[in-house]
């Protein structure tokens, strides 16, 4: 049996639930914010093997019609705007942190210079004001986001 793992079958998964008598494989293809999916089941298909097959035939078909996906630079990703956050910039955000029954507001800016290493810069509403930290955490993580790799 072939096993499925991330490098024989990206975008298939395997799911097995015993106790919803559900056994089979999903398959996902996300395009422009638009998921497709199906699922192929064991027992419809004939087997594992067979519904194995089914999955890439119609993964191979979605991928033709829809086009690979396009890669974005690890830049452009950081900009996307995932949720709205209290600053309207993506990667800056007020906090509020308690420290020894003190409550201090910060604005922290946050961006990535390498994969797997995250920066974070705080400035203090207390020492800057609030219009003044908030400004100077937009500043520093457009300057993070300028020396991403």
């Amino acid at each position: 049996m072939a096993k499925v793992g991330r490098k024989s079958t990206p975008g298939i998964s395997r799911i097995d639930q015993p106790e919803k008598h559900n056994h089979g494989f999903f398959v996902r293809v996300q395009r422009r914010g638009k998921i497709h999916s199906a699922f192929f089941t064991d027992k419809m298909h004939g087997g594992r093997a067979k519904a194995l097959v089914a999955a890439k035939r119609h993964h191979r078909r979605l991928v033709a019609k829809l086009g690979l996906p396009r890669r974005m630079s690890r830049r452009r990703w950081a900009q996307l705007v995932r949720r709205k956050g209290t600053s309207g910039v993506v990667g800056v955000q007020k906090l509020m942190l308690k420290r020894r029954g003190v409550v201090r507001e910060y604005w922290l800016a946050t961006w990535s210079p390498k994969p797997y290493v995250a920066v974070r810069k705080f400035f203090s509403v207390r020492k800057h004001g609030y219009n003044r930290a908030k400004l100077l955490a937009m500043r520093a993580r457009r300057a993070g986001l300028r020396s991403m790799e």
